[in-house]
């Protein structure tokens, strides 16, 4: 595939992510897919399972693409995600607040399938905005 062929593979992917369709962004997803975070590398099971999870806690996802930028086999993103918690999120009930943050990732991509992704998603700007971080904390970063 060429890079503009992968920059839209990953186009469509985010327009699948936003469409709620999870079954269809599995599809995606080489059965051997890796998602690396900060938290370790996953497969494909645990991907599904990480994924589903944050999703009862925010059903309404939405990723807004800021760029996208391809060289061979690997496509980088910047996008923004928004939502609303409207569902438990690290043991802290639904507060109903509007959300956003920014999401980095690098897919890889073979015979028009992810095959591996290293994704970056500001965690801290997230948990701020539902109320996980204390104002003293928030203060001392300032």
């Amino acid at each position: 595939m060429s890079t503009e062929d992968n920059k839209e593979l990953v186009r469509r992917y985010i327009q699948t992510w936003n469409s709620g369709d999870l079954q269809g962004v599995a599809e995606f997803w080489a059965p051997e897919m890796v998602h690396h975070t900060r938290s370790g590398s996953h497969g494909f099971h645990e991907v599904v399972t990480i994924v589903s999870d944050f999703m009862r806690a925010f059903p309404d996802l939405q990723f807004e693409i800021e760029d996208l930028v391809a060289d061979g086999d690997r496509v980088a993103s910047r996008m923004t995600a928004r939502a609303t918690h409207t569902g438990e999120y690290l043991g802290t009930p639904a507060t109903g607040r509007k959300v956003s943050c920014s999401v980095f990732g690098i897919a890889r991509i073979a015979d028009g399938k992810l095959v591996e992704h290293w994704g970056v998603t500001d965690e801290l700007q997230l948990m701020e905005q539902v109320g996980l971080v204390p104002e003293e904390y928030l203060a001392a970063m300032a």
